[in-house]
């Protein structure tokens, strides 16, 4: 795959790659599919916690397992409603932490239905 521009930034990509399966209207979306927008859906709950916590500190001294530390961090600080804590939690229990493929990881992705992802994509989306 060529990024047209070549200047394109990756992140986006896995955007507008995510939008495109979301938009698509078949349940049987293949894996690579799903891989997207596992991805696409930590990248945007990670950007809003990151946002909301505003602490460039503690950012920069995550060094892995981001996501839990940031969640961890955004409870702890009693940021976003209660709704937005929901959406995250199941963010943590529905995408994998480390995304890459070999059975361990990407057997989960597969018997999740493209349904809840989607579904999960949109909620994350909303996140102010």
């Amino acid at each position: 795959m060529t990024l047209t521009p070549p200047a394109k930034l990756v992140i986006d990509v896995i955007h507008e790659e995510a939008e495109l399966v979301f938009n698509q209207q078949e349940e049987a979306i293949e894996l690579e599919g799903k891989i997207v927008l596992s991805i696409a859906i930590r990248l945007l709950a990670e950007r809003h916690m990151i946002r909301t916590i505003n602490n460039a500190v503690f950012i920069e001294a995550v060094k892995k397992n981001q996501t839990i530390k940031l969640l961890q961090e955004y409870k702890r600080l009693g940021l976003g409603r209660l709704e937005d804590v929901s959406v995250l939690e199941q963010v943590n229990l529905m995408t994998p932490e480390n995304i890459h493929l070999n059975s361990f990881m990407y057997e989960p992705i597969l018997d999740l239905g493209i349904a809840h992802l989607k579904a999960l994509y949109a909620e994350v989306k909303l996140l102010p």
